[in-house]
């Protein structure tokens, strides 16, 4: 289902080494149209948004996840002062995104400070669970699946979310980004 995202992990030259900020900005365009195919997905999988603010909401948790994953995916490859400017950078470039659409979506601009501490406290939360050989444990599907049940509510047709995220879109969104964020690391030079 999330397959059919298209996503660019190529760079137009390919004789120099990308600076971190260049690779975190490409990072982040990943992260975002994969955010927004999950999002899309869980209303056809007939999952009901109430509003522009709650589908946002979603998008918003799918791009914690995938930051978190991406400095699960990038520790060995970087050295830790490099690693630390990519994540920083990709939780910026990820966050403008969000603050952009939100801002287009709804006429107002999201509490930035309440952002960054929920991203703070869903990537620390995400850090106590396991990624063994390279792949998130159940519990960080869990957590993500209860983290948009809580936002969609527990109603007859969207008490069920937790387990299309656990089962089904969860390792799908790992699948493809991890695929493409290796493919656009590895292109990069590092």
């Amino acid at each position: 289902m999330l397959q059919k995202a298209r996503i660019r992990t190529a760079w137009k030259s390919h004789d120099r080494t990308i600076p971190i900020n260049e690779l975190a900005n490409a990072l982040s365009a990943i992260c975002w149209r994969i955010a927004l195919y999950a999002a899309k997905n869980l209303h056809q999988q007939d999952f009901v948004y109430v509003n522009d603010k709650q589908r946002l909401a979603v998008v918003r948790e799918f791009l914690f996840f995938q930051i978190h994953l991406s400095d699960r995916l990038i520790h060995d490859r970087l050295t830790d002062d490099d690693r630390n400017e990519l994540i920083n950078s990709l939780s910026l470039n990820c966050l403008r995104h969000y603050a952009e659409n939100t801002m287009e979506l709804l006429g107002s601009s999201p509490d930035m400070e309440e952002t960054i501490n929920t991203l703070n406290h869903v990537t620390n939360s995400l850090a106590s669970f396991k990624f063994a050989d390279q792949q998130p444990g159940y519990e960080m599907y869990r957590l993500l699946g209860a983290r948009i049940r809580d936002i969609l509510g527990e109603d007859q047709t969207n008490k069920w979310v937790i387990d299309q995220i656990m089962e089904i879109d969860g390792p799908e969104i790992f699948e493809l980004f991890n695929k493409s964020s290796s493919k656009l690391v590895k292109n990069s030079g590092y």
